[in-house]
């Protein structure tokens, strides 16, 4: 595997679903093939500052594992990604279908949260497509479900190569959420309610927010690579108008390095 590919692998993992570190938080997934005769296996650790919750005021910083692995007849395995397997993995299209960890969220994370509880970790299914219009534009759509409700995905991203060792990408994408996936995130049921002082808050299906951003992959040698990224998204509809909300605007920033196994 060369630094270009390894960089456009990484580039392709990672910030469409690494970088946001939840569920909630997740664009498109492009899942670049390796290339014939090609697997690849990226271990290391990833570092990513993000609001407790999408409206919060409270920041948290998690630290986590980075693991990824793609074989080349489709199956990937990855902290960023989920399990799955693309049934269609050429140059020009990727689709298929994963399993990613819901992560949840903590009463303690943030003070407009007390009386609200918390929210588990969960398991989510998601069936994803991306399709490449040029060899630097790629759109695409994901559609996640599970126990908390559903949501779509849909976007676009631009990548180019700054230099031989240094990879760009730029991305745009929106969420709609479904009524049970608005409630699970940004209602206030009658429990809630008394426990918290809020209103009842019942937010209905729709766009929940937007989002962009962009990030650099750097190979430092043929090993070793340096991941930096940032982001920015709003809060849309019903969502935004939640009692939980503070900030309707909120930021997502990334540091990690891997290593290419092979």
């Amino acid at each position: 595997m060369t630094r270009r590919t390894a960089l456009s692998a990484l580039a392709g993992a990672l910030m469409f679903t690494a970088l946001p570190a939840a569920a909630q938080y997740q664009g498109i997934v492009s899942l670049p093939p390796v290339g014939p005769g090609d697997s690849r296996l990226l271990l290391g650790v990833s570092a990513i500052s993000r609001p407790a919750y999408l409206g919060a005021e409270d920041r948290v910083l998690t630290v986590l594992p980075l693991i990824d692995y793609a074989n080349k007849n489709g199956f990937f395995a990855s902290t960023g990604t989920g399990v799955g397997y693309s049934f269609v993995n050429t140059l020009a299209t990727q689709a298929g279908i994963r399993v990613i960890p819901q992560f949840g969220r903590r009463e303690a994370d943030a003070s407009a949260l007390r009386g609200m509880g918390d929210i588990d970790w969960g398991v989510e299914a998601s069936a994803y497509l991306t399709q490449h219009l040029s060899r630097n534009w790629t759109v695409g759509a994901n559609v996640r479900a599970g126990g908390r409700g559903g949501e779509l995905d849909i976007g676009a991203r631009y990548n180019t190569m700054l230099a031989p060792t240094t990879f760009m990408t730029a991305f745009v994408f929106a969420t709609a959420a479904n009524s049970k996936s608005q409630q699970t995130w940004y209602g206030v049921d009658d429990q809630q309610s008394l426990a918290s002082g809020y209103a009842p808050y019942a937010p209905g299906a729709g766009f929940r927010n937007i989002q962009t951003g962009i990030s650099a992959n750097h190979a430092i040698n043929e090993r070793w690579i340096v991941i930096g990224g940032a982001s920015v998204g709003r809060l849309l509809g019903e969502a935004a108008d939640s009692p939980i909300v503070r900030d309707r605007t909120y930021y997502t920033a990334l540091l990690a390095l891997a290593y290419r196994m092979f």
